[in-house]
């Protein structure tokens, strides 16, 4: 695989650039192919859907875009039975929820082709889906019907689900950076300083002298130089790094990192 030669910011606009676009809803998928929390079962908040650079589109040409989706699930009221529903099991709970039930089976084994699901180290629940061009440049997806999707009589305060999430959708645009020392370079939180080659962090002697963090601090961007909140994860550099503000994640003030190449995914509070 080709290593990345730039790095791209991602910015919030008020034009449509053709790039994706934070908050609103995934493009491309039908309503039963959005993703659910394994906690409770909901349909998970969208955060974005962005267009990714030909160089970062690790699960082939094909694939030009990514969905993203966080359920929060560490905070959320588990419905028993859920989990065990993803986990093969098809005999569900006798507790008078058949629609329920057969409605979050009918997901699970119907889910997107191409979904990575991913749990944080505090086991919230998110979701990223790649998607071809076609899905991409597809009709917005309706909301899964909520009278069948949720737990009778189900309440919880806490968490994110597509409900609660559902906003107008804002552009995104992507724009290459300039002249970023980490472009190729796999992310590390102590890298050889005497290695040419090896990553620079943000913070580090050289990393001041570059004046990386007055130049990349707190942007989101596929590639290059991270400025994670706390340690840098051990990441390829086919990754994505973004703050709250690109779909409202919740992620008490921090941001989070995705490697996309091993659908892994890293996030601190700030």
């Amino acid at each position: 695989m080709t290593t990345p030669t730039k790095a791209f910011n991602i910015e919030l606009t008020d034009q449509n650039q053709q790039q994706g676009w934070a908050f609103g809803r995934p493009a491309g998928i039908s309503a039963n192919q959005w993703p659910r929390s394994r906690t409770n079962g909901l349909p998970m908040a969208h955060l974005f859907t962005l267009l990714v650079p030909e160089e970062y589109r690790v699960q082939g040409p094909e694939f030009v875009a990514i969905s993203l989706f966080q359920a929060d699930d560490h905070v959320a009221d588990e419905v028993k039975g859920v989990r065990k529903a993803f986990g093969g099991h098809k005999a569900y709970p006798k507790d008078g929820a058949d629609i329920f039930w057969k409605t979050l089976l009918s997901h699970i084994e119907n889910r997107h082709p191409q979904e990575k699901y991913m749990e944080d180290i505090i086991e919230g629940g998110w979701a990223l889906i790649w998607l071809t061009e076609a899905e991409f440049k597809g009709k917005k997806t309706d909301l899964p019907n909520e009278k069948t999707c949720v737990y009778p009589e189900y309440e919880s305060d806490d968490g994110m689900n597509a409900y609660d999430h559902d906003q107008k959708g804002q552009f995104v645009v992507l724009g290459e950076r300039d002249d970023d020392p980490n472009v190729g370079r796999p992310l590390e939180d102590w890298p050889d300083e005497d290695d040419p080659e090896a990553y620079i962090p943000m913070h580090s002697d050289q990393g001041e002298k570059l004046k990386l963090s007055q130049r990349f601090f707190g942007q989101n961007h596929f590639g290059g130089t991270a400025s994670p909140v706390q340690a840098t994860p051990e990441f390829s550099p086919f990754y994505i790094e973004f703050e709250e503000d690109l779909g409202n994640a919740n992620m008490g003030g921090g941001n989070g990192q995705i490697d996309l190449l091993n659908s892994v995914l890293d996030w601190a509070c700030g």
